[in-house]
């Protein structure tokens, strides 16, 4: 019997068709970390889901991606609902995902992340709020849970380092949903005690233990403590909200108590130096003085008090010589002003009457030249008036000349005369006549 042969596309078509008629495999969960993400530009999601002994690809249509609130990263955690099936033209197995969420504390890391971008855009974190840690601390109230090594430790760290300061312990959770707030309470309260700083502290443990610390509200009370707080919450790696808010934080509570406080040691040897310091300092300035003293001492005014008043009374004398010069200078200066007033007066008079006596012979002078420009007017008027008395037509005709016109136009040539009517003017009227007869000459 011949054994039949398949096409690949037909293999594949059958894989196909078994895997999307088995519902076992459809809009199913699976859990799994990303890698491999490509944001593709037509709004598709590719990516590679594994564990630690296999793998699959992944693709996420554009319709689903954009209703997807998470952003995929590398190395996610994540739970993915989506059917299992076959693409034909490479023949590949992968899943179509419809749906991503967090797996476990992904899910609170999320809640966490945008809790931590809510506060830092409100500015509870902002360095500006925070309050410097006073150095030599004389009272320390602790916030811890009242049994655990964490407490003891820092105790210890405490007596250790600055024994002198006094301590203020008050109890609270530090886990669980009612230590949030329970540790509000108790950082009210050492609040009220006004403490030169509190230090809020507990030991390390699973992240699920100290996320009580992440809690808002308590991020608010923290902000809202008008003492200065330190924070020392889990190892060095763990970082809650309550660390961002504080105005220091420690990686843990045994270093924020060496945080909050200065070595006693360490001060004593300050205070040794300073104290060397300022009784060398002392004896240098005793030294000093004590030359100054000594050179007044040796003052003349010390040695013979009354050569003070002496040359007191010397300066005095020549003070008062000098006043009487002065005195002298002002009352010829007096004098010399007087006599230079009463000549300023009399250059004034006389300049006066030489500008009136000035004034007077131009006013005359100027009279004297109208009335010449007068006559002499009049005169040229006169000639104007005979030269144009003589020149005039009315004298002419008074010598028994006449002035002949046609159509009131002169004539002046028997050539001009075009008709027989003609008018003459005679001394004394006018005459109308008609041409005879034209002879020339």
């Amino acid at each position: 019997m011949k054994q039949a042969v398949y096409s690949v596309s037909s293999l594949v078509r059958y894989l196909k068709a078994s895997i999307d008629q088995d519902v076992r495999v459809q809009s199913i969960l699976i859990k799994g970390e990303i890698s491999n993400f490509t944001n593709h530009r037509s709004g598709h999601w590719y990516f590679t889901l594994k564990d630690a002994n296999a793998r699959l690809s992944c693709v996420m249509f554009s319709s689903y991606a954009s209703r997807c609130k998470l952003l995929l990263k590398e190395g996610m955690q994540v739970i993915v609902k989506a059917s299992l099936s076959v693409y034909e033209a490479q023949g590949a197995v992968q899943l179509y995902v419809t749906s991503v969420q967090s797996d476990g504390l992904g899910d609170l890391y999320l809640e966490y992340e945008q809790l931590k971008r809510k506060l830092s855009i409100e500015g509870l974190f902002d360095e500006a709020h925070k309050r410097p840690l006073p150095r030599y601390p004389q009272h320390i109230a602790l916030i811890s849970a009242k049994e655990g090594a964490a407490l003891q430790d820092m105790l210890q760290t405490l007596r250790r380092r600055w024994s002198i300061a006094k301590i203020s312990f008050i109890p609270s959770l530090v886990q669980g949903k009612d230590a949030s707030a329970m540790l509000c309470k108790a950082i009210e309260a050492a609040d009220a005690l006004h403490p030169d700083v509190i230090l809020l502290a507990r030991g390390g443990g699973a992240i699920e233990d100290l996320w009580c610390f992440n809690d808002e509200a308590l991020a608010r009370c923290v902000y809202a403590c008008r003492s200065v707080i330190i924070s020392g919450v889990g190892h060095e790696s763990d970082t809650t909200l309550v660390d961002y808010v504080s105005d220091a934080r420690a990686p843990t509570p045994t270093a924020a108590a060496e945080l909050a406080t200065p070595d006693m040691q360490e001060v004593r040897q300050q205070l040794a130096v300073m104290k060397r310091s300022m009784l060398a300092h002392m004896k240098r300035h005793s030294e000093a003085k004590r030359k100054q003293l000594e050179q007044l001492r040796q003052h003349r005014y010390l040695r013979n008090p009354l050569c003070y008043t002496q040359d007191a009374m010397l300066r005095l004398a020549m003070l008062s010589k000098g006043l009487e010069h002065h005195a002298y200078r002002i009352t010829n200066l007096q004098h010399e002003l007087k006599h230079l007033s009463m000549r300023l007066q009399h250059n004034l008079i006389k300049q006066q009457e030489s500008a009136k006596s000035i004034l007077s012979t131009y006013r005359r002078s100027l009279i004297q030249d109208q009335q010449r420009r007068v006559n002499e007017a009049r005169q040229a008027l006169c000639r104007y008036a005979g030269l144009l008395d003589a020149y005039s037509p009315l004298k002419v005709l008074g010598r028994g000349y006449a002035l002949v016109y046609e159509n009131e136009r002169m004539i002046s040539s028997i050539h001009e005369i075009k008709e027989n009517s003609l008018s003459i003017r005679m001394k004394d009227g006018i005459i109308h006549t008609n041409v005879i007869k034209k002879e020339e000459f």
